[in-house]
C-alpha cells in the first residue's frame, strides 16, 4: 500500500536520495535501492547516497539543493517488515513513528520539519521501508533481500509517477 504524494513540479530537477548506514542490516535498504536505481540512465543523474547522515545534515542539504526530493529510507511505520509506504513529507509526522530510534540522530520527520522551518519549500516525498532488523551488522537480512526486487519495482514506479505527474 502507498499513499499518493504530491509530485515534484513540472520540469523540476528533483533528486532521489538514499539514506541509511551499511552497518545496521536493513538500515541499508535506502542506500541499496537508490544505488540500484542509479544504474538506470533515466534516474542516474538524480541519485544521491547519504551514508550515516544525521537529520541536521539532511536538512542542510535540502536547503542547499532547493530542489524537490524523494527520500528513500528504512522507517518505523508500524507496518509489516518489508512493506513500504510512499507519502508526502507533510504526512511524515503522522506516518513515521516518533518513538523509534533513528540511526541518523534526530528522526527523518524532525529533519524535514527543520528544513521546512528554515525555508525549504520544495515538494518532498518519502519512500519508507519497514525494516526486519536494525541490529549492528553488514548487509541486508535474507528476508529484506528476498523483498528487494519488489521494493525496487515499487520505487521505480514511484519515481516514474513523480516524473510523469510533475
Amino acid at each position: 500500500m502507498s499513499t499518493k504524494p504530491v509530485a515534484p513540479a513540472a520540469g523540476s530537477d528533483w533528486k532521489i536520495v538514499g539514506l541509511g548506514t551499511y552497518l545496521g542490516h536493513d538500515d541499508e535498504i535506502g542506500l541499496a535501492l537508490v544505488r540500484e536505481i542509479a544504474r538506470d540512465a533515466a534516474f542516474a543523474e538524480r541519485c544521491v547516497l547519504l551514508d550515516s547522515s544525521d537529520a541536521a545534515t539532511i536538512a542542510s542539504l535540502l536547503l542547499e539543493w532547493l530542489r524537490p526530493v524523494i527520500l528513500v529510507d528504512a522507517a518505523n511505520m508500524d507496518v509489516a517488515p518489508g512493506e513500504y509506504r510512499f507519502f508526502s513529507d507533510r504526512d511524515a509526522s503522522m506516518i513515521l513513528k516518533t518513538s523509534s530510534v533513528s540511526t541518523h540522530g534526530m528522526g527523518l520527520a524532525e529533519g524535514l520539519e527543520l528544513a521546512r522551518t528554515l525555508g525549504f519549500d520544495q515538494a518532498s516525498c518519502i519512500f519508507g521501508v519497514q525494516p526486519f532488523d536494525l541490529s549492528p551488522g553488514q548487509g541486508l537480512t535474507p528476508e529484506m533481500t528476498s523483498r528487494f526486487p519488489s521494493l525496487l519495482d515499487a520505487l521505480r514506479e514511484a519515481c516514474s509517477i513523480s516524473r510523469t505527474e510533475s
